[in-house]
Order: structure tokens, then C-alpha cells, then sequence
């Protein structure tokens, strides 16, 4: 895909397994320099995954490119152990990144309407639960334009402001 992909491009945006022949370039992706303090690394975020039986992680591609990376928390997985902060009816977002030469083209909305319809699939779950690093080039408009709701709650310390999308 070349890099002047067209926002229509974003209804070829599929979640894809990562495998041995696509961590490379998973690995590779990279948000803004300005939000790098936002989110953590993907090659760190699928070591994290191959160690927590309720890690849910997909590739976001398009046109069979990789643009981003995602992971749930999903308490339903066979042997997950359901986390504090995740309530019995929610699925936890755990990281959402599209890629900074990828950004604004519709590719992050494109892969929460994925990972939406993904949670629909599991047994008693009508809610998305996540949070957010608050900063200039922080995620918070991007989460409230797709429905994202403040719950009040803050994580990690106090340092995240916890969301919520009912679906």
C-alpha cells in the first residue's frame, strides 16, 4: 500500500493474527514522536500478551499492510482470570495504535468498529473499558468522537483517565 493510502482505503481494514512472518513489521510500527509517551511499544505489548491467558491481539492492516496494532483484555478466554477494573460484562482495551504515517485516514475508527463487533461476540459483554494518558496529543478527542464516555475513575496511579463505550 503506498503511503498516500485514501480514507476509503479504510474499509480495507482488517484485524489480522501476527505470526512469525508479520512481527517484524508489527514490531516496526511507531506512533507520532509527539505521543510516544502515550502507548507502549507493540513488540513489548505482544511479550506482555504471550503471558496473560485473557490477551486478545490482533494486527490492523490494510490491503495486507500492517497500520496498527490492538489488544483486549478478555476475562472470557479459557483460563483468564478477570482483572480489577474490569467489571463481569466488559472487555478491557488494552492498547490501540495506528501507526503516525498512518494517522487520519479513518484507519483507528475503521479498527474500533472491528474490535466493537469482535466484543458483541463474547458471552455477556455489552461494554468496552480502557484509558488514556490526558496530554496535548493524547487519544481522549479520537475515544470521545467514537462514543467513549469519562467514567470519573482514574488508573495506573492516577495518571490514566479511565473511558467506557457501552455497545
Amino acid at each position: 500500500m503506498p503511503m498516500s493510502a485514501r480514507t476509503e482505503d479504510a474499509n480495507a481494514i482488517q484485524l489480522s493474527e501476527i505470526n512469525a512472518s508479520t512481527i517484524r513489521a508489527i514490531a516496526a510500527l511507531r506512533v507520532s514522536e509527539s505521543q510516544g509517551d502515550y502507548v507502549a511499544s507493540n513488540a513489548l505489548s505482544v511479550a506482555e500478551a504471550y503471558f496473560e491467558k485473557g490477551a486478545w491481539f490482533r494486527a490492523i492492516t490494510c490491503l495486507d499492510m500492517p497500520v496498527g496494532f490492538v489488544m483486549l483484555f478478555d476475562h472470557t478466554l479459557p483460563g483468564a482470570i478477570r482483572k480489577n477494573g474490569v467489571n463481569e460484562n466488559e472487555i478491557g482495551l488494552w492498547r490501540l495504535m495506528i501507526d503516525g504515517r498512518f494517522q487520519g485516514r479513518g484507519f483507528g475508527k475503521r479498527a474500533l468498529d472491528l474490535v466493537s463487533a469482535h466484543a458483541r461476540t463474547r458471552p455477556g459483554i455489552d461494554a468496552i473499558i480502557s484509558s488514556f494518558i490526558p496530554g496535548p496529543d493524547g487519544p481522549e478527542g479520537f475515544y470521545k468522537r467514537y462514543g467513549f464516555i469519562l467514567t470519573g475513575n482514574r488508573r495506573a496511579n492516577g495518571s490514566e483517565i479511565e473511558i467506557l463505550l457501552k455497545l
